[in-house]
């Protein structure tokens, strides 16, 4: 519900108000070695299922962002060669 620029998004505890130009949605490490069959997490015998759970849930956010207008930002979790780690903005 759009009115003079701001975005009602309903929300717990209570529903908020955003402009959609000074806003934007951060994704935070949704990358397949964290959250596929056969990526490092699950490589490593840590349980991605909490992961794999989210992935519908976050591609809603984004879809409804991507029509509203609203800039998205991933931020990824990166290793240099020697692993150590980097970190990248995309």
């Amino acid at each position: 519900m759009r009115s003079s620029g701001q975005i009602a998004i309903e929300a717990k505890p209570e529903a908020l108000s955003i402009n959609p130009t000074q806003s934007a949605v951060i994704v935070v490490d949704m990358q397949n070695d964290f959250g596929s069959e056969g990526g490092m997490f699950a490589l490593a015998g840590i349980d991605i299922s909490g992961i794999r759970n989210a992935i519908a849930s976050t591609a809603r956010v984004l879809a409804a962002a991507r029509h509203a207008g609203i800039s998205i930002i991933y931020l990824k979790m990166g290793f240099r060669p020697d692993l150590s780690r980097s970190a990248t903005i995309l």
